[in-house]
């Protein structure tokens, strides 16, 4: 069998194409031509640097393909403008190529986010039953990439499924690498508008108490739970969310502590300070061209009380199951840190 893996170079899609390979796939990474290649370089797997650009050259790539997996995406933009053009209007041109394949794709699967239906607006988890209502440009042109591919696998033109990660972390993840920087460094991680301290831990499935909650999948767990909705005849025209655990910002900096062998404490960013440094990380973009990890975007997001969801109906339906927990999947990225010289070594 042939899957077709748009981003395969990046840091979740790398994860996935292990994942296929383990299946014994044969897997045809679609990256762009500047792309950094370090992930997937050595592995048996065919790479193609052109087409992406028209619905004919995706078609030719496409061609007698099983699976086409979408997983690339713009996560930091400037304008509405560049997140369509990326997230959506690509997603578009895949669509009408896959279709153009005839009956050959057994599942297009698109690799949306939950930031497609927003923050929670109430304790319960987010589940796939909710009213989508992004915050934002990255979570609104998620969601036209979602509505195009729904629309072509409500017409029968095309088998599809759509997941919605909420935070991935693990190995070769560049987001949690200034937290971690922090953590070794100066002992210390942020809760950004404040934190107040939780009396007791959530029962599962709900999300109460004060503290800042959310919900977390290692790349793993996400790379299983993509091939879970491509090969389980279940997933078709189906949209799940997929995650490891749901956690407090306690006890992320708890699980850290544990990572880099060093105790933490909680540096309370207020609000206002939070925005502006936000509002710094968007004028520094501006003026180097170069993408910040703290934008304007990112603080919105970390000011939000909760991002929680539920993978029940993926663990129903496709009979995924989360393996890698938040203390093992933060040891993992330490170490993997540590040994690209991110982070001074772990002890111990």
């Amino acid at each position: 069998m042939k899957a077709i893996v748009t981003g395969a170079n990046g840091f979740v899609g790398s994860h996935l194409v292990e994942r296929l390979l383990k299946e014994g796939l044969q897997v045809v990474c679609l990256v762009r031509p500047t792309g950094d290649l370090r992930w997937i370089r050595g592995s048996p797997v065919e790479m193609c640097a052109d087409g992406m650009d028209s619905v004919e050259g995706l078609a030719k790539v496409e061609a007698g393909a099983d699976f086409v997996f979408h997983v690339a995406g713009l996560t930091r933009g400037r304008t509405a403008q560049e997140y369509m053009a990326a997230n959506a209007e690509l997603t578009r041109r895949l669509v009408e190529a896959a279709i153009r394949c005839g009956r050959t794709i057994r599942r297009f699967v698109y690799v949306s986010s939950m930031a497609a239906v927003g923050p929670n607006g109430a304790e319960s988890p987010l589940d796939e039953t909710c009213q989508p209502a992004p915050i934002d440009d990255y979570g609104r042109s998620k969601l036209a990439g979602e509505r195009i591919v729904t629309e072509a696998g409500v017409a029968g033109r095309l088998p599809v499924a759509i997941v919605r990660p909420p935070g991935v972390h693990g190995p070769r993840d560049a987001n949690f690498l200034p937290l971690f920087r922090s953590a070794q460094r100066w002992g210390i991680r942020p809760a950004i508008g404040g934190l107040r301290p939780c009396s007791a831990r959530p029962e599962p499935g709900r999300t109460g108490g004060r503290d800042k909650q959310f919900t977390l999948v290692h790349a793993e767990d996400l790379a299983e739970g993509l091939w879970l909705a491509a090969s389980n005849p279940a997933g078709a025209g189906q949209t799940y969310f997929i995650g490891s655990g749901t956690y407090t910002m306690t006890e992320l900096a708890a699980a850290m502590s544990a990572a880099i062998g060093r105790p933490l404490r909680l540096l309370h960013v207020p609000k206002p300070l939070a925005v502006l440094a936000g509002e710094f990380g968007q004028l520094k973009w501006a003026l180097t061209g170069k993408p910040q990890i703290v934008s304007r975007r990112k603080i919105r997001d970390l000011l939000q009380p909760r991002w929680t969801c539920s993978w029940e109906k993926a663990g129903r339906e496709l009979g995924y199951r989360e393996r890698i927990a938040l203390e093992e999947g933060l040891r993992q990225t330490a170490l993997w840190y540590a040994a690209q010289g991110g982070i001074r070594p772990i002890k111990g």
